[in-house]
């Protein structure tokens, strides 16, 4: 049987961009043939043949009852700073795709983050603010720089949930996730610096990461299971990175959750390399089982870990607030914030505060819990269902996100070009990289529930992959030789 025609070329790619960047230095040996099937979830003719493309691009060498060995000059500027044309082309490119992807009045959106009003705790909100502004309307005039010492200890008896112990004086409120990614990355990197993330990646942090004039080293990563730690350990081996950025607990590009072994190898790599480390925990909170996962920062013995948390997934973005925490760099984050951040609103923060300290988010979390995991279910079971046969569907334990790798070589671009003439739109996976290794995914969110005009949405873009899968087969039968 003959591998999948695009498996093996998305394969081959992203071993090319690994060898480029330096993560098989020349003369060191690939993993093996085995390793590379449980890695990367292939067939072993799927990965026999991409070594093969390699091995025939002068890229790798085959030593008999060895293995595979790199033998190009493995250029790691190459990798990061792509010809100037060839960089322009794929930056274009991305930002045409987030254009296209981005939220329209004529478009049904079966991708965005954001959830409906009906999934979010706007009625106690709504008590609670109307409460705080009777007993003491000047709120409305004050703010504050680093968030109130009630809000911060709220967010520090929670920690204790986590595994994790903050103190209240090592939290640092921001205005959002957006705002202490941007403080971390000043604080922790230089322009022209580079930062591992990993890939796919969230286009507003490639997009971030760009605009602070550093450079980023895309790490691979499982759907299923998140970063490679192995992969990441290569690259701090051969290259000087200042910091990286993860978000190991239900990933909000394709769902994926760090095991507690995987973590625990992760802080023990930090800390061998110094290397500091932002964590992402956007959706920590929405498990789907008994017990929340335990983040990064749990495992961070050595306080390499910079955790930054949001409200944004619970509260909505009209009661959004972000938060950093850190013991080592705590007063750097402060000096920062005080530089770089507005002052946040009082009354935001106290109404947040007494949600918290009233039980109010726990009440709301146990319902939020429910109601995602059973729409996650009848997304993913209507993707199945509609989708053509091939089609690979991330099964997360949280969140709400599905990843999809459609099959046969089917560009999600071209897929998205169709879909928006029919109404609906999605995000595609290109958008998550600076280079084309995830052009045949793309994202959906099952934050709203799957009612008859999404169901009707989903249908619609199986029918169209169906189809257009169904003329590439053609187009590639016409084209071969008789």
């Amino acid at each position: 049987m003959n591998p999948s025609p695009y498996r093996y070329r998305a394969l081959a790619a992203l071993l090319t961009e690994q060898l480029r960047a330096g993560l098989y230095p020349p003369g060191s040996q690939l993993p093996s043939v085995r390793q590379l099937c449980a890695e990367h979830r292939a067939s072993l003719a799927t990965v026999t043949h991409a070594l093969h493309q390699l091995e025939d691009a002068g890229l790798i060498e085959a030593r008999p009852r060895r293995g595979f060995f790199a033998c190009a000059p493995a250029s790691p500027t190459a990798a990061l700073d792509p010809a100037p044309t060839a960089a322009i082309a794929l930056a274009g490119r991305r930002q045409r795709l987030i254009e296209l992807a981005a939220t329209r009045a004529d478009c049904l959106s079966l991708s965005h983050l954001a959830l409906p009003a009906a999934l979010l705790p706007l009625p106690a909100l709504q008590r609670l603010l109307t409460q705080q502004l009777r007993s003491d309307a000047a709120v409305l005039g004050s703010g504050m720089v680093y968030g109130s010492t009630a809000l911060r200890e709220q967010l520090a008896q929670r920690s204790r949930r986590l595994g994790c112990r903050f103190d209240a004086e090592d939290i640092v409120i921001t205005q959002g996730e957006s705002e202490s990614l941007a403080l971390c990355l000043r604080l922790l990197a230089k322009p022209g610096e580079l930062i591992a993330v990993a890939s796919p990646a969230p286009f507003h942090a490639l997009e971030l990461i760009a605009s602070l004039g550093l450079r980023v080293l895309e790490i691979p990563a499982s759907a299923e299971a998140g970063l490679s730690v192995s992969a990441l350990a290569l690259a701090a081996q051969q290259h000087q990175l200042a910091a990286c950025l993860l978000e190991p607990n239900f990933y909000r590009v394709t769902g994926s959750r760090m095991s507690d072994a995987a973590k625990q190898a992760l802080a023990a790599l930090l800390a061998e390399h110094s290397l500091p480390l932002i964590e992402c925990d956007m959706m920590g909170e929405l498990y789907h089982g008994a017990q929340r996962p335990r983040p990064l920062k749990a495992f961070d013995g050595d306080d390499r870990v910079l955790y930054c948390g949001s409200l944004a997934c619970i509260t909505g973005p009209g009661f959004s607030l972000g938060y950093m925490v850190s013991g080592r760099y705590r007063l750097q984050l402060r000096a920062e914030r005080t530089v770089h951040g507005e002052l946040l609103p009082a009354l935001t923060d106290q109404v947040l505060t007494a949600f918290m300290a009233g039980g109010g988010m726990d009440r709301h979390l146990r319902r939020l819990r429910q109601r995602l995991a059973a729409q996650l279910q009848a997304w993913r079971e209507a993707v199945l269902a509609h989708f053509p046969p091939g089609t690979r569907v991330s099964s997360a334990d949280g969140g709400y996100v599905l990843w999809l790798a459609l099959p046969g070589g089917l560009d999600a671009c071209a897929l998205l070009e169709e879909t928006r003439r029919r109404g609906y739109s999605f995000v595609p996976g290109a958008v998550f990289s600076t280079g084309t290794q995830f052009d045949h995914c793309l994202r959906l969110t099952a934050g709203h529930p799957l009612d008859a005009s999404r169901l009707q949405g989903v249908r619609c873009l199986g029918e169209l992959a169906t189809r257009l899968l169904a003329a590439g087969s053609s187009r590639r039968r016409v084209s071969e030789p008789a």
